[in-house]
């Protein structure tokens, strides 16, 4: 091979590894300057929610910039000291967020649901010409209203009440957990087999998500009770029963007949007095035959 070839193939591997060299430089520079963790923040509607930089006061900043689906804002430090200068970059976002001059931490106020999503922070110090860049993962969600438990299913085999407990909240919530005291069971439905000797018991559900919980509670005493009662109450509401019903069957009739003979002598007193003559002549035939005989 001439040496001419030979000394530009050496000249071309060594200009590749130096490509391959910076690339890897690049690349470690940039996992250096990213912090790969997301963190949680969890808000309430129409509350606020703080996303920690935690940045020290040996740090000294140059600019950080926000961002999420779209801009949010630009801070610089303020002047001999003063507060940061914040540039809000989005009409969404107006006169809802205000940033610590302690920490650089950023606030943002009266959260709304379509605030949700994924903030980052891309920050510049003098001491470093590498941009560090945190991600947050922003979810708001509603305080929880009041449950409601419904039950349904109910069957009941030799005085014991099977019935089925469901628990719901009115508005449809995401990441919404539920779980039932005394027994401990995590859900919405709870099956309980209930006998007339635990009438005590009450069952609280209680449902949770990320930033509140509510609960709703209802007692044994409430469930199937139409038929989880007593053999002894049961036989005492028969016989109680069939002595209406004896009392009903014996006086029934005799007011009927009471009323419709009060209705037939009213009715002959009426005819009666309508026909004096009539009555004159009955008097008269009726003297006649006492006298005859």
């Amino acid at each position: 091979m001439p040496c001419c070839v030979q000394k530009f193939i050496v000249k071309t591997m060594a200009h590749h590894h130096l490509w391959i060299l910076l690339f890897c430089l690049q690349t470690c520079l940039e996992a250096a300057g990213s912090d790969t963790d997301i963190f949680i923040v969890n808000g309430i509607l129409g509350e606020s929610a703080t996303f920690p930089l935690n940045i020290q006061p040996s740090q000294k900043v140059t600019i950080i910039s926000w961002h999420s689906k779209t801009s949010v804002a630009f801070v610089k430090p303020g002047n001999f000291g003063e507060e940061p200068i914040v540039t809000i970059t989005h009409q969404n976002y107006h006169e809802r967020i205000s940033v610590s001059g302690q920490n650089y931490n950023l606030e943002l106020r009266n959260l709304r649901i379509e605030d949700s999503g994924i903030y980052k922070a891309d920050i510049n110090v003098e001491t470093s010409k590498v941009t560090t860049t945190r991600s947050y993962n922003l979810q708001v969600y509603r305080r929880l209203e009041k449950p409601k438990i419904t039950q349904s299913f109910v069957t009941s085999v030799n005085s014991t009440c099977n019935v089925t407990l469901m628990c719901s909240v009115d508005k449809e919530e995401k990441n919404v957990t539920y779980s039932w005291s005394p027994r401990g069971e995590e859900g919405n439905v709870l099956q309980i087999f209930q006998t007339p000797d635990n009438q005590e018991e009450t069952y609280t559900c209680t449902a949770w998500n990320p930033v509140s919980n509510n609960s709703d509670s209802i007692s044994a005493q409430q469930l199937c009770a139409d038929i989880t009662m007593t053999p002894h109450t049961r036989h005492t509401g028969l016989m109680s029963g069939l002595a209406v019903l004896s009392v009903l069957i014996v006086i029934l009739p005799s007011v009927v007949l009471f009323l419709l003979c009060k209705k037939g002598e009213g009715s002959f007193l009426k005819n009666f007095s309508k026909n004096p003559d009539g009555e004159n002549q009955h008097s008269e035939q009726q003297t006649s035959w006492d006298f005859k005989l």
